[in-house]
């Protein structure tokens, strides 16, 4: 049996978030439409005899035990087949920290796909999806890539127009968001999202629309995120990325998740490497991408 494979793990932005409701166990009701994109982080996976579980990364903070999601999806694989070997898990990471671009998931995504290769893939990609869900809702869509619509607490996927090959510039720069404090900041603005509260979704029949047939211009008229207004009050320099981005050329600029980092949308790899040269020149990192369907599923 093959002891180490690698694979990539991708960061996700969202074109769509929203919050429709909560749900009978407590959980916000979400509505989003997301989007991989080429960043990514390198998970490299060994199998070992001594039977424990860990992780290392040179990026300071990162954890190394089970408090690291990859740590708990490999103990969560490992419980599932019912293998007792140890598993060292490597991240060499790019996708940024607590910044709303799914790296967390997008790693321990890699680690339960490295896991079911390295074990001769006993178990379906639904099934990695279902054990990804009980570690986070980001996991499934991390599994998958793509373009896809979820709902549910954000780990039912369904399918959805793909977005079109664009150029992206995304930035996050030392802030950091905590997710629950702003889910805590959403609920005091709209009424904890009671029935009958006086919030109103955003439907995403316009970025479905767009995304079928219309322009990229189109596609950025119909990005939505609930917790970009509230967020980006409380981060600055968040607020600043995205003034940046559009006076430096992009189609349309939004967060990306709970923030706080944002993303840019271009037209034309020229117009994202000058964007990201103006960040730059202000001292921030920018990363170029572009939407990417990562997998085939089976």
């Amino acid at each position: 049996m093959t002891r180490q494979t690698t694979e990539r793990g991708y960061a996700k932005i969202n074109l769509h978030l929203d919050m429709t409701g909560r749900m009978a166990n407590g959980y916000h009701r979400v509505e989003t439409v997301m989007q991989t994109v080429s960043l990514y982080d390198e998970v490299t996976v060994t199998l070992t005899e001594d039977g424990t579980l860990c992780a290392s990364c040179a990026i300071t903070g990162v954890p190394t035990d089970e408090k690291n999601i990859a740590v708990r999806a490999a103990a969560l694989f490992l419980g599932r087949i019912g293998a007792s070997e140890g598993v060292r898990i490597h991240i060499e990471k790019q996708i940024p920290m607590a910044a709303g671009m799914a790296g967390g998931s997008a790693d321990a995504a890699a680690t339960l796909r490295c896991l079911n290769r390295l074990y001769g893939e006993p178990l379906t990609v639904a099934e990695l999806c279902e054990l990804g869900a009980t570690l986070g809702a980001d996991v499934p869509f991390c599994i998958m890539g793509g373009t896809a619509y979820a709902d549910g607490r954000g780990d039912r996927l369904h399918p959805f127009p793909a977005m079109p090959d664009c150029h992206i510039v995304c930035a996050c720069e030392g802030e950091g968001v905590s997710t629950p404090w702003a889910y805590r900041l959403l609920d005091s603005l709209y009424d904890n999202f009671e029935e009958g509260g006086s919030y109103r979704p955003v439907d995403t029949d316009g970025l479905k629309q767009a995304l079928t047939c219309g322009t990229l211009t189109e596609i950025a008229r119909s990005l939505y995120n609930i917790f970009e207004t509230p967020i980006l009050r409380e981060r600055p320099v968040a607020a600043e990325l995205r003034s940046l981005l559009l006076e430096n050329g992009a189609v349309g600029a939004m967060m990306s998740g709970s923030g706080p980092s944002v993303f840019g949308l271009f037209d034309s790899e020229c117009a994202a490497e000058n964007a990201a040269e103006a960040l730059r020149q202000k001292g921030y990192r920018p990363y170029l991408c572009r939407p990417i369907v990562p997998y085939e599923t089976k």
